[in-house]
């Protein structure tokens, strides 16, 4: 796999994972293992991730919404 970026998450960072690129798809690996996208997945995994921000944001403008 070729690492293009590692990335720390949760809370003080205790999480870290990269994405890099393995045999013509993007690869998400952390130390359980890793998951790797065709193209066409890609453009699905991000427009669910886009999806699931606008949610939080909406969420946030208005508080006592339920989720």
């Amino acid at each position: 796999m070729r690492v293009i970026k590692e990335v720390d998450s949760g809370k003080n960072k205790w999480n870290s994972f990269e994405v890099g690129l393995k045999d013509g798809n993007i690869v998400i690996r952390d130390e359980a293992g890793y998951v790797d996208f065709p193209e066409e997945a890609v453009d699905k995994l991000v427009d669910s991730i886009d999806q699931a921000r606008r949610k939080l944001r909406e969420k946030e403008r208005s508080p006592t919404s339920e989720d």
